[in-house]
């Protein structure tokens, strides 16, 4: 653990330890269990850990969950926010059931993870959502693609040898770009329709979907999101688009019917 870690974290607890017993803090007032609300969490924190309030105002979810939201609005209730169910309450649909499908996912729900433990190596035997994405106390999101390579390859090496953790990384970023390709084949066929593209605007936003499928079977190590609702469903899209512009194109010419030269010798 870093030293400014091991520092916050000695805060945190202290500040907790402080709660639980009804200790006076600085201002010589007592610290209750609350209930508080969001501003009086915020208040008190800026002095406490000023650090960790300014990386929460800079992430993303200043503008969608405030302090109550995630934490809930006493003291006692910290060790919730580390539960999975904190997180799939607003991070629901694909975001969800593909962790959910994920191996991690499968072993904390059976595992009955203990979420009074630090969200630290080797302190839970499968990471949960904020294990990852919250990794020892962040308040931004470890996992987002702006904070580069080099964080996510720490969390994940945490439980797996750096070696697995750098192929699985590396496989990721192949069934994206692969997906990638398949969207920009999508939208240059999409653009041969006669009516444009914007005719096809169902099936590109679809295409779209699984191209997100993808990303997220990648990142939560979901076979089923990068496989069947992934890169044979983009599969999929590309056929349908194939046939709605082969189709409009027929119809254009004034010939609806199957071309002579692909009617095949029916005598």
């Amino acid at each position: 653990m870093r030293a400014t870690d091991l520092v916050r974290w000695l805060a945190c607890s202290i500040a907790l330890a402080w709660a639980a017993t009804g200790t006076t803090h600085g201002a010589g007032e007592p610290v209750s269990e609350g209930p508080f609300t969001p501003g009086e969490c915020l208040e008190c924190h800026a002095t406490r850990d000023p650090a960790l309030v300014a990386q929460w105002r800079a992430g993303p979810h200043a503008s969608t969950a405030d302090c109550v939201a995630c934490h809930g609005d006493r003291h006692g209730a910290l060790p919730a926010a580390r539960a999975d169910s904190a997180c799939t309450g607003c991070h629901d649909g694909a975001v969800a059931h593909s962790y959910a499908t994920s191996k991690h996912g499968v072993l904390v729900r059976i595992g009955r993870p203990d979420w009074t433990q630090p969200l630290q190596r080797v302190r839970h035997r499968a990471p949960g959502c904020a294990y990852c994405h919250l990794h020892d106390r962040d308040h931004g999101d470890t996992m987002a693609a702006a904070r580069g390579p080099e964080v996510r390859d720490w969390v994940c090496s945490g439980c797996h040898a750096p070696r697995f953790v750098r192929e699985q990384l590396d496989a990721g970023v192949r069934l994206t770009e692969i997906a990638d390709l398949k969207i920009q084949e999508a939208e240059q066929m999409a653009g041969r329709h006669p009516d444009g593209s914007g005719a096809l605007a169902d099936l590109l936003e679809t295409a779209g979907t699984h191209r997100r499928n993808v990303q997220l079977g990648a990142g939560h190590q979901s076979p089923d999101y990068q496989w069947w609702h992934g890169q044979p469903a983009l599969d999929g899209d590309l056929i349908r688009i194939r046939d709605r512009v082969a189709g409009a194109i027929r119809a254009a010419s004034g010939s609806a019917s199957i071309p002579p030269e692909n009617r095949g010798n029916r005598d």
